[in-house]
């Protein structure tokens, strides 16, 4: 199975913590950490979360970017890289 990590910057909304992870289960992968952080201009969520799939990252990577509430999205391979070494 292969580890990655998504860093996500969201609005601060009561269901954008929801979403994400509805759309991550639904697309056949699973959580193996998650930080969620509120950024100091207030109506934004830093959010890093870990995941493991055999499928395919882009897949998740573009139905996350389709939220509404998501402002940006990037998979930080260092850090999966990290995880398998």
């Amino acid at each position: 199975m292969n580890q990655h990590t998504l860093k996500i910057t969201a609005s601060d909304q009561p269901t954008v913590l929801e979403r994400l992870l509805q759309v991550t289960r639904y697309r056949g992968f699973v959580v193996t950490g998650m930080t969620m952080f509120p950024q100091e201009a207030g109506d934004e969520l830093a959010i890093e979360i870990s995941v493991r799939s055999d499928n395919s990252i882009d897949n998740l990577y573009h139905q996350l970017d389709k939220l509404f509430d998501i402002r940006d999205i990037r998979v930080d391979n260092t850090t999966s890289l990290q995880c398998r070494a």
